[in-house]
């Protein structure tokens, strides 16, 4: 049996978490670095306990001293959807003026940023027309001859190449700035790919930004 509820918690140990609290720990109880049991669950992604400390009181909101809730801890979509549900505030700003979005994208756990920006309407990062041409460019690349493509994917993706290629020759015809727009089609394409493919596009992308 784990020496702390903390310690039980980042396990899944449901049985030894019941134990603690049965024995006086109080649920929202934190470490010496401020983590609850429920930041512990959330961090390894243990659905059936975090289910049990949401259903018997934890605070979802509970921060840590940096100011990060669970929802800063969370590495997966299912767990921060969870949490959300629960009512986690996806808009919280810590103390080092950062969202759980903003967190989520300096750890390069991408897919749960998309689906936090989506979900509270933030702005994906600014990024110059040069480097969204140069990074749409990079993922209309064909995939590995490992992974073949559908009829039905390679369409969709013909039509958002074709839509770049539009903004980008209008962009190159009268100088306008059309940032707005290819972000638009960013987004498209990622809700487009689904969760996985939208964390893979997007790691693709930010990669690309950075060079």
């Amino acid at each position: 049996m784990s020496s702390n509820i903390w310690l039980a918690a980042s396990d899944g140990d449901l049985a030894a978490v019941k134990k603690f609290i049965a024995g006086g720990i109080s649920i929202n109880a934190q470490d010496e670095f401020g983590y609850s049991p429920l930041h512990g669950a959330a961090s390894y992604g243990h659905t059936e306990l975090i289910e049990y400390l949401l259903e018997n009181g934890a605070d979802v909101n509970i921060q840590d001293p940096e100011g990060d809730s669970p929802l800063f801890v969370c590495e997966a979509v299912d767990i921060t959807k969870m949490l959300i549900k629960a009512g986690a505030n996806a808009t919280h700003v810590n103390d080092s003026d950062m969202t759980a979005a903003e967190n989520a994208e300096e750890e390069e756990w991408f897919e749960v940023a998309h689906y936090l920006r989506e979900l509270t309407g933030v702005p994906h990062p600014e990024n110059d027309a040069d480097e969204l041409e140069d990074g749409m460019a990079h993922l209309m690349v064909e995939k590995d001859e490992e992974e073949p493509e559908s009829d039905e994917e390679d369409s969709s993706k013909d039509s958002f190449k074709d839509r770049i290629e539009t903004i980008m020759k209008a962009t190159e015809a009268d100088g306008k700035d059309r940032d707005e727009e290819l972000k638009a089609v960013v987004s498209e394409m990622l809700a487009a790919a689904g969760p996985e493919g939208a964390a893979a596009l997007t790691k693709e992308l930010q990669a690309q930004m950075n060079n």
